[in-house]
């Protein structure tokens, strides 16, 4: 029944997924065959992301050789434009705030905390969880666990990478995130022509902003 019961779940994902990638890296079309900037702006749910990196002057950065992008999708930086505008209009119930105003010196900095110097794929990741250093220089945790997103129904469970932000002084137990931002990879393991793409869930904060009450 179990086995049954998988068979359906991947069939079911596999008709009915969009933009030809499934949740939790099950991907009907791995390689993307073009550059990772020419994905992200080819791409509907991750055009804004384009924008903003050609608005740093970063495309030669995320296109550069073995280079590894976890990707905030459009609705993680609306996310973020809201929050922004939502603090300034708290004082000025008449401003504004959109992508364009986010000064170029500040971006870079945000922007370079998805990117990687490095190849991060999935067969690199571990339950245990890793720290890598980002472009920017910051420290972000990745890692794969199972999770059991089927209430015991799989003999195995699917593996779910996770884009993880520490706040605070110390790592929250990779289990248990109390304070730590951990963001579910959407899409895992797009191959570009130059390097490796994760996309974050759309829930993500754009640079892990906070807002402040």
């Amino acid at each position: 029944m179990k086995h049954t019961l998988l068979i359906l779940i991947v069939l079911f994902g596999l008709y009915s997924c969009s933009d030809d990638y499934l949740v939790d890296g099950g991907l009907a079309k791995q390689n993307v065959g073009t550059t990772t900037f020419e994905f992200l702006k080819s791409h509907k749910q991750l055009d804004t992301l384009a924008i903003l990196i050609e608005k740093a002057d970063m495309i030669n950065v995320v296109n550069a050789k073995s280079t590894t992008l976890f990707a905030p999708n459009n609705n993680s930086i609306k996310r973020y434009v809201n929050a922004i505008l939502a603090k300034k209009q708290n004082i000025d119930p008449l401003a504004t705030f959109t992508i364009n105003d986010i000064p170029v010196s500040e971006l870079k900095v945000m922007l370079g905390n998805y990117i990687f110097d490095e190849t991060i794929d999935r067969s690199k990741m571990v339950k245990e969880g890793k720290i890598y250093k980002t472009h920017s220089g910051e420290d972000r945790m990745i890692s794969l666990q199972p999770v059991d997103a089927y209430n015991g129904q799989l003999d195995s469970f699917p593996e779910y990478a996770y884009y993880i932000f520490k706040v605070g002084p110390d790592w929250d137990p990779i289990e248990k995130a109390v304070d730590d931002h951990k963001t579910v990879v959407r899409t895992s393991n797009l191959i570009s022509t130059n390097g490796v793409i994760h996309v974050l869930q759309g829930d993500h904060m754009f640079s892990n902003y906070i807002p402040i009450p």
